[in-house]
């Protein structure tokens, strides 16, 4: 069986206790490891890759500065995610509130699927690929949320509910829901 969240470290709780010791080199292990995948992750709440890389350099800041005060943790990625997310909708509120993006680009959470994913799909059957966009595209926020989680992120249905601060049965009930909704409409 695959292991969720291996990331070729040794053991996550020992590494994140290295970084809250103020282990440098425990934190870039942990930027490096878990970045590409935290991006592909803020995607899915905004396409500004700008805000994105600001909510990831401020969250990384923060962590750094706030190492000896924040709580430990067994699952890196988990925290990462759910640190992330918080700060990108905190962004995407503040942004609002100011008038600086309007409100339908700022709500605007389509799924963007991986090019590295799905580069033979797309190749392959281009007019598959388009339909399957469509189809996620009329997907209520919180479905592709938990979709995208599941199945792009490899997450488990607990650490979904805890990075969407929702209970496992909601993860479940968005779960089941997208892909009835997909099989129907297929």
């Amino acid at each position: 069986m695959k292991r969720l969240f291996s990331t070729n470290l040794p053991n996550d709780e020992a590494l994140w206790e290295r970084f809250k010791t103020g282990d440098r080199q425990a934190f870039e292990q942990i930027i490096s490891v878990h970045y590409a995948s935290l991006f592909r992750f803020g995607t899915r709440y905004s396409k500004d890759t700008d805000l994105i890389q600001d909510c990831l350099h401020d969250m990384f800041v923060y962590l750094w500065e706030r190492r000896l005060h924040i709580s430990g943790t067994d699952n890196i990625k988990k925290y990462l995610l759910k640190s992330l997310r918080h700060k990108i909708l905190l962004e995407l509120q503040r942004t609002q509130r100011r008038g600086w993006v309007d409100e339908d680009e700022a709500l605007d959470v389509t799924p963007e699927q991986p090019f590295e994913d799905f580069f033979v799909a797309i190749e392959a059957e281009q007019l598959s690929a388009r339909k399957i966009k469509t189809l996620l595209d009329l997907l209520p926020q919180r479905q592709q949320e938990a979709l995208h989680l599941r199945y792009f992120q490899e997450l488990d249905i607990e650490h979904i509910a805890d990075v969407m601060a929702i209970s496992r049965q909601s993860v479940s009930n968005h779960l089941h829901k997208a892909l009835n909704f997909l099989r129907e409409h297929w």
